[in-house]
């Protein structure tokens, strides 16, 4: 706190309008058959909190991405980390009286538990880096589509290697 441009370069940025990006809809959607005001007051109240959060939760994932031992850095970056920011969430959109937001935030628990793990995937790839070792958000863009294609496939290949010795460590 004595140093708050410190605490401003931590946040991730790249992390941040991505979620917005990802996360925004869910309520949108979720909001939609109520008219546009409650869909756009929805919009606005995620897109602001997610903005918000997702960009200190990347800086945590990135300051993360590499510590050991790897099976408790998954457990917190994806189970506590996000119950935390889920709850906060949940929170401030039933203070917003976001509607339906039961389903918003089931949505939004599934999106959070998967992005966790894609966040911490890409980031331990030097991907969506924020600071001294970021590349270009447009470099980052570029390496997405082949790093989400690996991601998806990484569980496969897991249970298919898992006869093979040597497999047992974690590779999120």
């Amino acid at each position: 706190m004595h140093h708050p441009q410190e605490v401003i370069s931590l946040w991730n940025w790249k992390a941040a309008l991505l979620s917005v990006f990802l996360r925004g809809p869910i309520f949108l959607a979720a909001s939609f058959r109520l008219g546009f005001h409650a869909a756009a007051s929805a919009l606005v109240t995620e897109s602001v909190f997610c903005g918000a959060t997702a960009g200190f939760y990347g800086a945590i994932v990135q300051s993360f991405r590499m510590a050991q031992p790897p099976w408790l850095t998954l457990v917190f970056l994806t189970i506590v980390l996000p119950a935390i920011f889920q709850s906060l969430e949940y929170l401030l959109h039933w203070l917003q009286g976001t509607p339906h937001l039961r389903l918003a935030e089931f949505v939004s628990i599934g999106v959070s538990g998967i992005s966790a793990l894609f966040n911490l995937y890409v980031m331990r790839r030097n991907t969506l880096l924020v600071g001294r070792e970021a590349a270009s958000f447009k470099s980052d863009i570029h390496r997405l589509p082949r790093l989400v294609f690996s991601f998806i496939m990484a569980l496969p290949r897991r249970w298919l290697g898992r006869g093979k010795a040597g497999q047992s460590r974690c590779t999120v």
